[in-house]
C-alpha cells in the first residue's frame, strides 16, 4: 500500500539501493508517491488490487517487471484508512451493529478476507522466490494501541488471522530448511497518531514512518541471508524501546545513488535544525 507505512517501506528500500515495485488500487496515490520521491528510476508503480478477484492480474503486472527477491506484505489493517478511501480494507470498516447481530452470511464472507488476500500472493510468489537465492518475505502484522479503540470486529478477526498465516508460513519454512528469510514484524501497543494529529505536530518523525523503515531494514537483511534459515523470525514491537532496539539491529544504510526528497515534514525540520532523532511522542 501507499499509506504512511507503505511510503516509508518504499523509501527505505530505495535508500538501500533496491528496485522497488509498489502496488495500489489508487492511481492517484501512486502518482503522488512517485512525485514526492522525485520520480526515481528504480520505483515501479503497479495499479491493481490484491483482493482475491484481482490478485492474479496484479501479480502478472509485477512479474512483467521482475520476479521480486524481497517482498513486504504490509498488513496494517486500516491504520490510516479514511472514510471513502480506495483501500482493500474498507470492506472491514465498522458495521452498524455488534458482532453477534451480524448476518452469518456476511460474517462468513468477510472473516478471512485478509488471509485470502495474503495467502493468494504468497502462494504465487514464494515458489518462484525459492528458485533464487538471498530472498526475503516480510510480514508486517498487528495494529496500534490507538487504533484498537476504532477497529471493527471483522478487522480484529482478520488481523489476528493474518498473524496466524504468517506464523504458519514461518514454521513451515523452518521445518523445510527454507532458503528464504521469512520473518514477521508484529506491532502491539504503539500509540500511533492518526493523520489529523500528525498534521498538527509535524516536527517529529512519525512512529508509522519508523515502522516502515524498520520493515525495510528487516527485508534488506534478507539480501545478506545465505543457506537455510534457522528460525523463521518473529520480531515484536510493543513499546518505543522495542522499536528503538530493532532499528539499531536492522539499520538502513544509504547506498542509493539518487538523492531522495523528504517524505515527511519532520525531515525538512530536522535538516534545518537538528539531526533526525527517535520520537518519544505518539505518532
Amino acid at each position: 500500500g501507499v499509506g504512511p507505512i507503505g511510503r516509508a517501506v518504499a523509501r527505505g528500500l530505495l535508500q538501500a539501493g533496491a528496485d522497488v515495485i509498489i502496488n495500489s488500487r489508487s492511481e492517484a496515490k501512486l502518482a503522488t508517491l512517485a512525485k514526492d520521491l522525485g520520480h526515481p528510476s528504480r520505483l515501479h508503480c503497479v495499479h491493481g488490487t490484491m483482493m482475491p478477484s484481482g490478485i492474479d492480474r496484479t501479480i502478472e503486472k509485477v512479474l512483467a517487471i521482475a520476479t521480486p527477491s524481497h517482498v513486504v506484505a504490509h498488513a496494517g489493517v486500516a491504520w490510516f484508512t479514511e472514510s471513502g478511501a480506495e483501500d482493500e480494507t474498507n470492506i472491514l470498516s465498522a458495521p452498524k451493529h455488534s458482532l453477534l447481530e451480524m448476518d452469518r452470511a456476511i460474517f462468513s464472507q468477510n472473516k478471512g478476507v485478509l488471509v485470502d488476500m495474503h495467502f493468494g500472493v504468497a502462494s504465487i510468489l514464494l515458489p518462484k522466490m525459492r528458485q533464487m537465492s538471498g530472498c526475503s518475505y516480510t510480514f508486517l502484522t498487528g495494529t496500534s494501541a490507538t487504533m484498537q479503540r476504532q477497529l471493527s470486529p471483522l478487522t480484529r478477526i482478520n488481523t489476528h488471522a493474518l498473524s496466524g498465516l504468517a506464523s504458519a508460513l514461518r514454521a513451515e519454512g523452518q521445518a523445510a530448511a527454507d532458503c528464504i528469510y521469512l520473518s514477521e514484524l508484529r506491532v502491539g501497543n504503539l500509540p500511533l497518531r492518526d493523520l489529523p494529529a500528525m498534521a498538527k505536530d509535524p516536527t517529529q518523525m512519525p512512529l508509522s514512518a519508523e515502522l516502515g523503515m524498520l520493515t525495510a531494514g528487516i527485508a534488506a537483511a534478507g539480501a545478506r541471508w545465505e543457506g537455510p534459515q534457522a528460525g523463521g523470525d518473529l520480531y515484536q514491537v510493543n513499546d518505543i524501546e522495542d522499536l528503538k532496539q530493532l532499528r539499531i539491529r536492522f539499520p538502513l544504510t544509504e547506498v542509493s545513488g539518487e538523492p531522495l526528497p523528504a517524505l515527511w515534514h519532520w525531515q525538512t525540520f530536522s535538516q534545518k535544525t537538528l539531526k533526525p532523532r527517535m520520537s518519544t511522542g505518539q505518532d
